[in-house]
């Protein structure tokens, strides 16, 4: 096997070992649970359905209703029903949410500062759109189940 063929696999070796890492795993936990749904009402003036919140963090429905109840018992979101729909619940976050939620968008700038000081900005700038590459070549889940 030549070195180039043996590229996906190292490619691949690599990436597992990147997400299996532990602090990697606590990332994608939270990226998909309470902090990911702060930090997305945190960019929504006019908050989110659970549904809207599913479809943008690839949570299922019964996670996601779990999320918002916690969110809500530390008074970090409120949850309204729209009034030209009663049965559409929008979630929006509380000052108190949005205090949270920037605090942890500092947390991550600082947990990051060493990987920037090591790369350098230009080559962060590479990393990341050479990662968007590889999100784009990989179609979404919805995507293949159809």
């Amino acid at each position: 096997m030549t070195e180039k063929e043996k590229l996906p696999e190292e490619l691949y070796g690599v990436l597992a070992d990147l997400l299996n890492r532990k602090g990697n795993i606590a990332i994608l936990d939270s990226i998909r649970g309470e902090y990911g749904v702060l930090n997305c009402l945190n960019d929504m003036d006019e908050g989110a359905s659970a549904g809207e919140l599913c479809k943008r963090l690839h949570v299922v429905p019964g996670r996601m209703a779990d999320i918002l109840k916690k969110l809500e018992e530390k008074e970090l979101i409120s949850r309204s029903r729209l009034k030209t729909d009663r049965r559409v619940v929008r979630a929006l976050i509380t000052e108190k949410g949005r205090q949270v939620s920037n605090e942890r968008r500092a947390e991550i700038r600082q947990e990051y500062r060493g990987l920037f000081e090591i790369l350098g900005e230009n080559d962060v700038r590479e990393l990341i759109r050479l990662l968007r590459i590889v999100l784009a070549y990989y179609p979404e889940e919805s995507d293949i189940d159809k």
